[in-house]
């Protein structure tokens, strides 16, 4: 690496994200290079600093990134020559997102040293038990941990991507922009359960796209991007909506961790 500084912006909807990010970060420090996590929310785009290596993380949203991520890459100001790296975490198949991310970054001048995707335990559809999910983060952190030195050894390769795969990557852009939507959003039908919920607040602070707001109760503003982190970590488990299959979530993290990291 020509760097001895990275900046890695990311993205976690509910921990599997941070927790890959904080993987490479401490390999990363363990060679000298040090690490900055930078959440994508909380950033903008044209404050990426060009003069260090650049990491971007994103959760897998339906084999793309979440639209707000996507818009912060886009925007990604033009590089001549910056290293970069791409990682993504997702339940199953990202159909190589973290590789067509990277196809955009090389587009604006970035050198892209590596791009890989990561299973994770998934959030959404066929969440696992304790130690299922266990057994997956240990066996994917050995593959992170490669990735990681791979970098920094200057052996990795960005993977491969081709007509077909940034074809599904754009429809897939598509899809997800329609989440946006007000008829999306009212057949998400997020709601809360008012004899659960105890007016904390802890949803609106953690919320990405700041879609809710405290009216007594949270109040959701139709912006939500499905990251599924305020129905995860109800404290009271009082949101529901569409995407909470069968009433079940997962939370990669424990509450507290959650508050230091999401807020």
């Amino acid at each position: 690496m020509q760097s001895r500084q990275t900046n890695i912006y990311f993205f976690s909807g509910t921990g599997n994200t941070y927790l890959a990010a904080q993987k490479i970060k401490r390999v990363f420090e363990e060679n000298e290079n040090e690490v900055n996590l930078i959440r994508i929310e909380k950033s903008q785009p044209q404050s990426v600093d060009l003069s260090n290596t650049v990491g971007i993380a994103f959760t897998v949203a339906c084999w793309n990134a979440y639209p707000f991520v996507r818009e912060f890459i886009q925007n990604m100001p033009q590089a001549f020559g910056t290293e970069a790296f791409v990682f993504c975490t997702m339940g199953n198949n990202s159909l190589k997102a973290a590789a067509n991310v990277g196809s955009i970054l090389k587009d604006k001048g970035y050198k892209v040293t590596a791009t890989k995707g990561f299973i994770m335990p998934n959030n959404f559809l066929g969440i696992q038990g304790e130690q299922r999910n266990k057994k997956t983060t240990e066996f994917t952190y050995a593959k992170i941990e490669r990735f990681a030195r791979d970098i920094l050894n200057e052996t990795s390769k960005p993977e491969n991507t081709n007509f077909i795969l940034k074809f599904f990557f754009a429809i897939s852009a598509f899809v997800t922009n329609l989440w946006k939507t007000a008829l999306f959003q009212k057949i998400l039908n997020l709601k809360i359960t008012k004899d659960l919920c105890v007016k904390c607040g802890f949803c609106a602070q953690i919320c990405p796209t700041q879609n809710i707001e405290m009216r007594g109760y949270p109040f959701f503003k139709g912006k939500c991007q499905i990251c599924l982190r305020c129905s995860s970590y109800c404290p009271q488990k009082a949101i529901s909506s569409l995407a909470v299959i069968g009433g079940k979530t997962y939370k990669a993290l424990d509450l507290e961790t959650a508050k230091n990291v999401f807020i």
